[in-house]
């Protein structure tokens, strides 16, 4: 199988050795691995020099740009393969599909989550549509499996996103109207969330860093067609009223205030959807679930919002 596995690491000294094993005791055990240093200051860099010693399959690298974009960046311009596949260094390596269709661009399969020992296959909708994304985040690192030229050709990783990099690089994916193969007959990985994970479910430690990758996929819509960037605006206006609405429900008024604004500085005064936005705020706050799968239905059920 012509892939490489792309690992970035900072500071995951307790956690990378599980991660590396999983892979080498797995089905693709065989296959190239390239774990990124980011600048790890837990003697990750040691470890991992002792760990290539033993298992030559696996080498190392460093990028000293402080980002999983950067990193992941890094390991994409030292890979030799066809095909490159993301994993990140805090879970649990299974399998990736086998029998996929050589033509594609790009790859994607659900994955589970595990948060509390409780695990749970991540929601997703098998579609092509960028805006659909956009709102419910189907795809994820470890959920897509990419023809190295083409990630290339497309810009790689965005190393402006210090979080949510992988729902950017998705949605701009999408927006190129790739050969898209979806895997769905079953889940592959297991995502641990815990505190350092940077899937961690904090919102107003974290809304800043949202709103800027949002912003950037903002930049994105102008490089699709017309139709698609504008339904795309609409599904991003929707997401940020729906962090805004988890910031309330945290108790944070002057944070969802800035969501507000940087809504209006972005979207105008009086956007087309932004009634729904408020209504999808309001649900939120009080602490209801699934406002994405509200306005992904509306996209659906229309065509548009």
């Amino acid at each position: 199988m012509d892939i490489t596995i792309v690992i970035p690491a900072f500071n995951r000294k307790a956690l990378l050795k599980h991660t590396l094993d999983s892979i080498l005791r797995s089905p693709m055990g065989h296959v190239p691995v390239i774990v990124v240093d980011n600048g790890s200051t837990d003697g990750t860099n040691q470890f991992l020099e002792s760990y290539c010693q033993v298992h030559p399959s696996v080498t190392a690298a460093s990028e000293p740009e402080r980002s999983a974009a950067a990193a992941r960046n890094k390991g994409l311009s030292l890979v030799k393969t066809a095909w490159v596949y993301f994993f990140d260094s805090d879970d649990e390596f299974e399998d990736i599909p086998h029998d996929w269709d050589s033509s594609a661009d790009m790859i994607a399969f659900p994955t589970r989550q595990k948060t509390d020992n409780r695990i749970s296959v991540r929601a997703y909708k098998p579609v092509a549509d960028p805006a659909v994304h956009i709102l419910n985040g189907m795809l994820n690192t470890v959920s897509m499996l990419f023809r190295t030229s083409w990630l290339k050709e497309i810009g790689g990783w965005n190393t402006s996103c210090h979080i949510w990099d992988d729902w950017e690089l998705a949605a701009r994916a999408l927006m190129t109207h790739p050969r898209l193969q979806w895997i769905t007959e079953k889940s592959y990985h297991t995502i641990r969330i815990h505190p350092d994970s940077l899937s961690g479910p904090s919102f107003k430690s974290r809304y800043k860093l949202q709103l800027e990758t949002i912003r950037q996929v903002i930049s994105d819509t102008a490089n699709t067609d017309s139709l698609t960037a504008s339904r795309c605006r609409k599904a991003l206006m929707l997401r940020t009223y729906i962090i805004s609405g988890k910031l309330l429900y945290e108790g944070d008024k002057k944070a969802s205030a800035l969501c507000r604004e940087f809504i209006e500085n972005n979207f105008g005064k009086k956007p087309d959807g932004a009634t729904l936005g408020r209504f999808l705020e309001q649900y939120t706050a009080l602490g209801l679930r699934g406002a994405w799968k509200i306005a992904v239905w509306n996209i659906t059920r229309k065509g548009k919002l």
